[in-house]
């Protein structure tokens, strides 16, 4: 899937933190090294005797280290330092070494001029900025260019780890100041990646409000028994990341039997010749080979989706990468195999379908394709997606759905920062309550918009204006006919949310260990109100006016601290709708006059949730009274570290299935080991 590659690339720039943190060692005391100073204040007299050493509590020695232009300034302060025959250094007890910016502790810190080995034993780490190592002990032979780390665990900061882990002496931008290790502060949901496949939309997460997914994710805990430097790179029979800062963690990523090296272009490739997804301690979910880095890797092409309507069912999809014809255009070209219509031998997608006749295929109706277009110029951006479920050129237009905008962000008196959008659209699905689903053949035309946030003392309110004209060819209202008509419209909506109550913050930072959601949880109780109004003008003198009116409480009750029926959040917002004339359309006629929007989300037991989003028909004037409409259920397993659920409309017979992974500022708080 496209999103895993960006857990490849996290992967890629751990191991190549680990490769940085190596490297410093090797700039620091390698084979071309020469000792330019060494401090003359400091206790030690280097022409008398075989062998000095000083036992003056916490000690200092001060070496600057020059190699290949690198200048590294290394302060050395342990309870005792030995120089024996001008060969061997040693240090010992309380071992700190100063490195610009960074600090490295050990037990015992030895150097080996004649045979090149440098070792650090007992207590070994190594700090710098948002980096953090520890291990039991490292040793690299500088002649042989070859070494070991023993019992490695670490943290990573991947926004800042390229400058954490620059050594260039500069003494005017040494910043001293490191990651602590103390297990006080906070850790804050802040980002994270979501795999996803489906003809639906995913929702946000609703319990945390939001849906950080950008992506990636920056902070990662480390550990390896055993990681073998080689000249060219580095190896290991097996390396584990997670992204949860709390223990037992509930997630990670093993790779067994990794190699770390540098290709012919000097780009770092690491391959994992095994790799396991860890869910808590037990179950594992293997991802076979990866490798990742340089020109050679290889990324997971393939996707799977379910397309019932278009397409017969299941769809194996094949992601390319993106083509940028120039810094402006830039496209996505998008094959697909139609798995579901290929194990039938036929197809049901299509208006044609009247008989077992119509629904014969090709070797052609077999396969589809979307294509993306993205382009700015000056202040103009155009998008245009365009999708084909078969190649049948009997059946092209058949199977097509586009469309197409071109935007551009303007001021216009009264309503200011707005948006000036040009559209067109070709078989686009519309739906329209428990009329249920109809279809716009062909639209073309205009409008302006603009959102605006705002609050108003403790009320929060989000506005949406809109108002434009296009030609529309649709099915008509009450006859299964095409009509095709211009229609001019102003459509306004305001959402609004006063919290009446909500449960006391107090002691936020004691509550850090969520074990079932990423952030904590606090019971409250909202009222919420919808207003939404709208009047369209269409070519053949009709109009229709109305006026929707929603409002309800909106409850949230449970901390998700305990694992039976400790977190329920209900919503029912009532409505009326208020309406003049009709529309010659299906797609927009104003009904439903009296409904009821039902929200729920409920926790069973531990991380298994229900979310169920309706809306029912209680307008017992209507003909289609009782009836259930817009209808979304979902099944969660809801964790600190990640989620995941599968969503199905039963109107449509869509479904889609989602895994997101969360990211944490780690703040202060997170120990390495794991």
């Amino acid at each position: 899937m496209a999103k895993k590659e960006n857990y490849r690339l996290l992967l890629s720039l751990g191991f190549l933190g680990f490769n940085y943190f190596l490297s410093l060692f090797l700039v620091a005391i390698g084979k071309e090294n020469t000792f330019e100073s060494f401090s003359k204040s400091g206790p030690y007299n280097f022409s008398v005797g075989n062998v000095v050493y000083s036992s003056q509590k916490s000690s200092f020695e001060e070496i600057k280290v020059k190699s290949k232009g690198v200048l590294l300034a290394l302060n050395i302060f342990a309870d005792k330092q030995y120089y024996y025959d001008q060969n061997i250094y040693l240090a010992e007890g309380n071992v700190k070494v100063k490195i610009n910016g960074g600090i490295l502790r050990s037990d015992l810190l030895r150097y080996e001029k004649s045979t090149g080995i440098l070792s650090a034993e007992g207590n070994v780490s190594f700090v710098k900025g948002g980096q953090y190592f520890r291990g039991k002990e490292f040793r690299f032979n500088l002649l042989k260019k070859e070494g070991i780390i023993k019992d490695t665990y670490g943290i990573l900061d991947m926004e800042n780890i390229l400058d954490d882990l620059n050594f260039d002496f500069n003494p005017e931008k040494l910043v001293e100041k490191n990651r602590s290790t103390n297990n006080k502060g906070s850790n804050t949901y802040i980002d994270g990646i979501e795999f996803d496949f489906g003809n639906i939309n995913v929702p946000q997460n609703r319990i945390t409000r939001s849906n950080k997914s950008i992506g990636k994710i920056n902070n990662w805990r480390l550990k390896s028994d055993l990681i073998t430097i080689q000249e060219n790179g580095w190896k290991s029979n097996r390396v584990q990341f997670t992204n949860d800062p709390f223990n037992p963690h509930q997630i990670s990523f093993e790779g067994i039997d990794v190699l770390a090296e540098y290709g012919d272009d000097g780009e770092l490739i690491i391959t994992s010749f095994k790799t396991n997804l860890i869910l808590g301690s037990k179950t594992k979910i293997f991802l076979g080979k990866r490798i990742f880095g340089g020109k050679r890797k290889k990324k997971n092409k393939f996707e799977l989706m379910m397309d019932g309507k278009d397409r017969d069912g299941l769809v194996l999809i094949r992601r390319n990468d993106s083509m940028n014809i120039n810094s402006n255009i830039k496209l996505d070209f998008i094959p697909q195999f139609l798995i579901g219509r290929a194990i039938l031998g036929k197809t049901n997608s299509y208006d044609d379908n009247q008989n077992e006749k119509d629904k014969t295929i090709s070797f052609s109706d077999l396969f589809g394709v979307k294509l993306k277009s993205k382009a700015n110029f000056n202040d103009w951006s155009f998008d245009s997606v365009s999708d084909l479920s078969t190649l049948n050129t009997k059946r092209i237009f058949s199977g097509l759905r586009n469309y197409s905008s071109l935007k551009k962000d303007t001021k216009i008196p009264i309503l200011d920062d707005s948006s000036f959008n040009i559209f067109t659209t070709y078989r686009s699905r519309a739906w329209n309550g428990t009329m249920g689903q109809t279809e716009i053949k062909s639209a073309y035309g205009g409008f302006i918009e603009k959102t605006h946030s705002f609050q108003s003392g403790n009320i929060k309110n989000d506005l949406n204006l809109r108002f434009g004209t296009a030609k529309y060819k649709a099915e008509k209202l009450r006859i299964n006919d095409i009509i095709s008509l211009w229609r001019s419209s102003i459509f306004a909506s305001l959402d609004s949310e006063y919290k009446i109550w909500k449960k006391n913050q107090k002691n936020l930072d004691q509550k850090k260990e969520m074990i079932l959601s990423p952030i904590v949880i606090y019971p409250e109780l909202f009222f919420k109100t919808e207003i939404d109004s709208g009047y369209f003008k269409y070519e053949d003198s009709s109009e229709q006016g109305f006026v929707k009116i929603a409002f309800g409480p909106q409850i949230r009750l449970g901390e998700l601290e305990r694992n039976f029926l400790d977190y329920t959040k209900l919503s029912v917002m009532p409505g009326i709708k208020f309406k003049s004339g009709n529309s010659p359309f299906k797609f927009d006629n104003a009904i439903d006059f009296k409904t009821i929007n039902i929200s729920l989300i409920q926790q069973i037991y531990g991380p298994l949730m229900v979310d169920i989003l309706s809306n029912l028909n209680i307008d017992n004037n209507s003909e289609n009274y009782g009836e259930y409409y817009d209808t979304k259920l979902g099944i969660l397993w809801h964790k600190r570290a990640y989620e995941c659920g599968i969503y199905y409309h039963p109107e449509n017979h869509a479904g889609g299935v989602y895994f997101r992974i969360n990211g944490f500022d780690f703040d202060d708080s997170v120990e390495a080991i794991f």
